[in-house]
């Protein structure tokens, strides 16, 4: 169980998040895995998380839950922007195909452009080397939803996730109006992928467009595709779909447990906005 300072509607929670759930392959019967699967429940029922979740990435692994007889809170959906169509045409023309290739690129991202107009003059998209300071910690908080539950992304949040983690590195930008921060953006770069795993801020469709044009720009030559995580009803959702990011495959699918009668048992039966992204699902 991994521990989540969590915004529970206008409150900060610590949570657990549930992970590594594997079961051998000579015992993979339902028995001992809702066994386990129960285990993640004592800390909550215990009082030491306001409630826990569970992330199955397939529904094979809401099996445990169908028997306790739960359901998903929410959907994470996995949305993708193409930037270069190498592969497609590789499979149709075969590798030696230079012509075919340039050409479908070129078309695809001039279309692209018509998706992504100038961001606003007064808005100042730049890379993010230093650590999080007190201004993102001052962000978290001015955006509190008492009808939403979200990562809580403070400076000390912020660093240990993506300045002290030893196995992944983060890039981030941020986006300024007159020196004051309005949104950031965290991602990681793979061989092909670009993933966004944080998205965050004010004035949503404005700064979201002109974080990930940032990013457009930087990668259109060398990667293939850039991938979102969202879950329905995000107010990111809107502004990625319209700068031609689709749906390509789920996600995770999110189980929450909270004890019985408690005051976050109440808000979870209320169907709060899961404001989850790729990192609230990563173990």
């Amino acid at each position: 169980m991994f521990p989540r300072a969590m915004w529970i509607g206008g409150r900060v929670k610590m949570c657990g998040q549930v992970g590594d759930f594997a079961v051998s392959r000579t015992h993979r019967s339902l028995g001992p895995a809702v066994l386990l699967q129960r285990a993640t429940f004592d800390p909550v029922d215990q009082g030491k998380f306001s409630f826990c979740y569970d992330c199955p990435p397939h529904a094979a692994g809401m099996s445990t839950f169908r028997r306790l007889g739960m359901q998903p809170n929410c959907t994470v959906r996995r949305y993708a922007l193409p930037l270069r169509v190498d592969r497609h045409v590789e499979k149709l023309f075969g590798s030696a195909a230079p012509l075919p290739r340039a050409a479908a690129n070129l078309l695809l991202r001039a279309h692209r452009r018509t998706s992504f107009p100038a961001p606003p003059k007064d808005l100042d998209v730049s890379g993010h080397v230093d650590r999080f300071g007190d201004e993102f910690t001052g962000l978290d908080e001015a955006l509190k939803n008492p009808n939403a539950i979200r990562c809580r992304r403070n400076a000390k949040q912020l660093n240990w996730r993506y300045r002290e983690d030893p196995l992944q590195q983060f890039h981030a930008l941020t986006a300024r109006r007159n020196g004051e921060l309005i949104a950031f953006l965290v991602y990681c770069v793979s061989v092909d992928v670009v993933t966004i795993v944080d998205i965050f801020g004010r004035e949503v469709p404005t700064a979201a467009n002109a974080l990930i044009g940032r990013i457009v720009e930087q990668y259109e030559k060398s990667h293939q595709t850039i991938e979102a995580f969202l879950t329905e009803g995000s107010a990111l959702l809107g502004p990625i779909l319209k700068m031609g990011f689709r749906h390509r495959s789920l996600g995770a699918q999110i189980v929450a447990y909270a004890k019985a009668g408690s005051e976050t048992s109440a808000f979870l039966k209320e169907g709060p906005l899961w404001a989850f992204q790729q990192i609230d699902i990563r173990a």
